[in-house]
């Protein structure tokens, strides 16, 4: 018995360091065929997707990119920040009512309030004119979230009403699809720009059809969800 657990210990390090070595060689033969291949690969598809983009895009090519040609992917991602919000506010629900939290001062009450405005027309600008400059939905609902995270630490009596951040997502992300719907149904493909779009106007506001319209409801939606997640963890915070 105590000779069979002996041999049994001693295959084991043989096992792992075979599966190691395995493993590096898979791993390195991957990399070789991905440095051998993707470089051309990925400036042929750089070179495609910018000249499709003078046809089909907006002025910023990144955004016609993250919510036009690879539109699906992006909802996608948005569906994963939900999944997270849900996730930290079951993780960090708390039945306790303990508010430890000291009171802000009367300069820093006053001075959220005075730079929440300006934070969340900021944040709107991003969204709205992200088909046009650097900026677009993500950065603009996060900038609107950090005005949310500014009220939060300064007035502990300030709170999000759960069932607005429910309506936003609601219908930020109903209406994501039923656009994506619409254009597999106008143009046979999901998310097709069935929207009057004048490339020949290419940097004005209304030049991109739906682009820009996709890009603001992404905006709403990441803004309502990390608002969510930074008021479950304040509240988290009085409550520990």
């Amino acid at each position: 018995m105590n000779r069979r657990k002996i041999s049994i210990k001693r295959e084991l390090p043989t096992a792992t360091l075979s599966g190691f070595v395995l493993s590096a060689l898979l791993i390195l033969t991957i990399l070789n065929i991905l440095l051998q291949n993707m470089p051309h690969k990925i400036e042929t598809a750089g070179d495609l997707l910018l000249k499709l983009n003078t046809t089909e895009g907006v002025a910023n090519a990144v955004t016609t990119v993250v919510v036009y040609f690879r539109g699906f992917d992006t909802l996608g991602e948005i569906s994963v920040l939900f999944i997270a919000s849900m996730g930290i506010g079951l993780m960090l629900r708390s039945n306790t009512k303990c508010n430890i939290k000291s009171e802000s001062n009367f300069m820093l009450q006053t001075a959220s309030k005075i730079l929440f405005p300006v934070i969340l027309l900021f944040g709107t600008y991003v969204m709205i004119y992200g088909h046009l400059s650097p900026g677009g939905g993500f950065q603009g609902g996060v900038i609107i979230a950090s005005g949310v995270l500014l009220l939060l630490i300064s007035d502990k009596a300030f709170e999000v009403p759960h069932s607005v951040i429910v309506a936003l997502e609601t219908f930020a992300g109903v209406s994501y699809v039923l656009i994506g719907l619409i254009g597999l149904l106008v143009l046979d493909t999901f998310l097709g720009n069935f929207l009057p779009h004048d490339i020949s106007q290419m940097g004005m506001l209304l030049s991109g059809g739906i682009i820009p319209l996709i890009y603001i409801i992404v905006g709403i939606k990441v803004g309502s969800e990390m608002s969510m997640i930074v008021q479950n963890l304040i509240k988290r915070s009085d409550d520990v």
